[in-house]
């Protein structure tokens, strides 16, 4: 492996190129790279690049565009990038530092310059690298080195105090669950990240002060007397006293939000606690989150003179009141967290006993050595490591991930699943299957596939429709059972994850001309799966022989030897047929079909299969509590449209869907204007909110839009908070002005019952550009660089090739 420092030049021209490695010399290895485009490429697939020479007026991607691209997925953080340009007016240099640009070399190149410059930044990232990294040790090390004398603390009072050793866990547990829930339903407390990791640690001494009280009190069996109650109740002030009176670093956040907790974490709501008596929000938050947690978990453990209560029962006797008053809107929190919170505790009792880690216990047995106190073993810290390691994996994997404990049918979402199929976190295996599977047959192919699982074959997999942000999208999911071997092996559980592959799926399942489907026999299975969703009846008809076929497990096309209009009630060739039309046409054609009463509206589709030309045949029924005759077509007309609006408009907002615009729009040619609209910081807005907030804004904003827009303009749903509108026929000042309407009418509007709530969207939009697909395209592309440098929106002419004004 070389040493030697690795630099990029990006430059069109060859000769450019050539002059700099020339001038570089033998000290460094080079790339090079003829436009921007491979410039990100080689910063993606060599990121131990070191320095970047950039040029700015190059083909496909200009310099600028790069280093737009390096900001905004953090590259140019860790490589610094030269500037290298004929063009140095001041405008270009000082967009290229506003970009994050550490240098500018103007042409000709100086051989003395270049080397000079190019020393000096390596020189300067070299030593920036060097700091970053010994700080980042120093801060590791002594937070290591004070989690590590925190947990042998609480670790020997753990022991003197007789219990089994995840007490100090299941509080540190508790406190950060309640707290991060508190602080989304409330900011009152106005609590960050950081505040509540600290008051998780600063809990591991929440009882310190039992370190001073007498061990015959402490592991008593029986009721404690007045007396001995008296003297167990010390050790909020022992332990308050022993932090107040370190000496050092009394102002530290850390020892005074300690000091908090062991004082008063046995203080309640009515003032009845102790030691001080104080009552309602004179006790201090972190106290009072670490008490509700103290209580529960005191309820929950066995203990040398109780037996331990289960969870509900334990939180029945909080929400009763039989443990004291607390503050009402912990109640709530505890109510709503309850579950996820009897899952955290159960899923990690045996890591429990690991939380203070190898080091910590070789510490500890060595300080209680001289007491003689019982041995309870060195557990390994493996297992709790992989825990939180799975756990962080799942919280910030950008996938569906699901685990499922067989035993408490508790089945855990991912973040990702929670956020984009709408669902609980934690839901019974059942309720879990519903929510991810829109098809009974696929909830019965995955039960199924489960079922044929074995401790010696515990992998299987399934393709299955879910409902993604409201879309439908193709999955594959994979899923590993989980077996515990003993005397019965016995299944315990199982892991899944979904690998979405709707555009393979397609993909494989058809070739698509303007007219014509070609397919291979598992493709058309696939797609007709998939449409069995959306329509009552999907079948293929050899309108020949007018029989049905259908497709085998091979993938063969097999005839059913019954005929296709029997489905019709009628013993002859339907008169008018749709199917033998679009056969002949090779085309799509549709009609409305009668049936006594009924109507149905049939889609008749050419395609070919494993070779055979047939027709796909799309049935759905239209409303059964319609009677139609003469006097009822008013009501037919209706009832296809609130069809075609059952299938192409969000459930959500109202506006059209992404299926509207794949199959009925994205074909076009052309419109005036397109634009892209993105929600400004919607991810926030749902985590502080809650998800059912953001789908209120969602609402609020594509009213503001409807506001502003004809009848004749199009609004689409395009993604999760992403919208698409389309102006078929719009002047261009118009359409500018339009842009701007919708954005103040957007930052004007009020969401219900959030008044505090504050919106915008990054808008993108060009102005007469085919097709449509490269329209929307470029609209997107604006949109994501508008919402980069933090503008309101950024617009195209491409007929006149100008940048209209924001």
């Amino acid at each position: 492996m070389s040493l030697k420092p690795k630099i990029l030049i990006a430059d069109d021209s060859a000769m450019n190129r050539a002059i700099l490695v020339e001038m570089l010399g033998d000290g460094y290895d080079v790339i090079e790279a003829e436009n921007g485009r491979e410039a990100v490429r080689a910063l993606q697939s060599a990121p131990e690049i070191d320095l970047l020479l950039l040029d700015i007026m190059m083909p496909e991607m200009d310099g600028f565009e790069v280093l737009e691209q390096m900001k905004r997925y953090g590259w140019i953080e860790d490589v610094p990038v030269v500037m290298i340009s004929a063009e140095n007016g001041s405008a270009y240099v000082e967009r290229a530092y506003d970009l994050g640009a550490t240098d500018f070399i103007s042409r000709p190149f100086d051989m003395a310059i270049v080397r000079r410059r190019v020393t000096n930044t390596l020189m300067l990232y070299t030593k920036q690298k060097q700091l970053v990294g010994l700080v980042a040790r120093q801060v590791y090390e002594n937070q290591k080195s004070n989690n590590l004398m925190i947990n042998i603390l609480s670790h020997i009072v753990e022991f003197r105090n007789g219990e089994s050793g995840s007490h100090v866990l299941h509080i540190h547990t508790a406190t950060e669950l309640i707290l991060n829930h508190l602080v989304k339903k409330t900011d009152k407390y106005k609590l960050s990240a950081a505040d509540i990791a600290m008051i998780g640690t600063a809990s591991s001494l929440h009882d310190i002060g039992k370190i001073n009280i007498p061990e015959e009190i402490l592991n008593k069996p029986g009721r404690l007397t007045k007396e001995e109650f008296e003297i167990m109740k010390t050790h909020t002030t022992i332990g308050a006293h022993i932090l107040e009176n370190l000496p050092f670093q009394q102002d530290e956040p850390l020892v005074k939000v300690s000091y908090e907790i062991c004082r008063w974490h046995h203080e309640r709501w009515d003032g009845r606690g102790y030691p001080d008596g104080l009552k309602g929000e004179e006790i201090p938050i972190a106290a009072q989150v670490v008490a509700l947690a103290d209580v529960y978990d005191a309820l929950t453990s066995e203990r040398c003179y109780k037996k331990a209560f289960d969870h509900d029962t334990a939180v029945r006797m909080i929400l009763n009141g039989e443990c004291g008053t607390f503050n009402p809107l912990l109640m709530e929190c505890l109510t709503e967290v309850a579950d996820d919170l009897h899952r955290a505790l159960t899923d990690n009792e045996a890591a429990a006993q690991t939380i203070f880690g190898s080091a910590t216990r070789k510490i500890t047995d060595a300080l209680l050595q001289e007491n003689d106190l019982p041995e309870t073993g060195r557990l390994e810290n493996a297992l709790q490591i992989e825990q939180q390691k799975h756990t962080f994996y799942v919280d910030h994997t950008p996938d569906l991930q699901l685990d499922y404990n067989e035993a408490s049918d508790t089945a855990t979402m991912s973040e990702w699943g929670v956020k984009h199929l709408h669902c609980p976190k934690v839901m019974p295996l059942k309720k879990a299957m519903d929510t991810l599977l829109v098809a009974e047959n696929d909830r019965r192919a995955m039960r199924d596939a489960i079922a044929k699982t074995d401790a010696d074959h515990p992998d299987t997999a399934v393709t299955v429709l879910l409902s993604v942000d409201g879309l439908l999208r193709w999955y594959k999911v994979y899923i590993r059972t989980l077996w515990a071997r003993g005397e019965e092996t016995t299944r315990v559980g199982l892991v899944m994850q979904a690998e979405d592959v709707h555009e393979k799926t397609i993909r494989d399942a058809k070739e698509v001309t303007k007219e014509t489907i070609i397919t291979t026999g598992k493709g058309m299975a696939c797609m007709m799966r998939m449409l069995k969703n959306v329509f009552d009846v999907v079948r293929l008809v050899d309108v020949g022989h007018t029989c049905v076929l259908s497709v085998d497990e091979q993938g063969q096309v097999v005839d059913e030897n019954h005929p296709c209009y029997a489905v019709w009630n009628r013993e002859n060739r339907c008169e008018n047929c749709v199917s033998f039309k679009a056969f002949t046409q090779k085309t799509q054609l549709a009609k409305i079909e009668f049936m006594g009463e009924d109507a149905y509206q049939v889609i008749s589709k050419y395609v070919e299969v494993e070779g055979r030309a047939c027709v796909l045949e799309l049935v759905v029924r239209l409303r059964k509590d319609m009677p139609l005759s003469f006097h009822g077509r008013e009501h037919l007309v209706r009832s296809l449209h609130q069809y075609s609006q059952e299938l192409y408009l969000d459930a959500l907002t109202g506006a059209f869907n992404r299926r509207y615009y794949e199959e009925q729009f994205c074909g076009q040619d052309s419109a005036d204007g397109v634009a892209v609209l993105d929600v400004d910081n919607f991810k926030a807005i749902n985590d502080t909110y809650g998800h059912q907030a953001g789908d209120a804004a969602l609402r609020t904003i594509v009213q503001a839009i409807v506001g502003c827009i004809r009848n004749s303009d199009i609004l689409i749903r395009y993604g999760g908070d992403e919208f698409l509108l389309v102006f078929p026929d719009i002047p261009e000042p118009v359409f500018h002005r339009r842009l701007q309407e919708i954005s103040s009418a957007v930052s004007d509007a009020t969401v219900p019952d959030h008044p505090e709530m504050r919106l915008s969207v990054s808008v993108g939009g060009v102005y007469k550009m085919s097709p449509l697909s490269d329209a929307v395209y470029h609209a997107d592309t604006l949109m994501y660089k508008a919402k980069t440098e933090k503008r309101q929106m950024m617009l195209h002419n491409h007929e006149h090739d100008r940048l209209m004004p924001d």
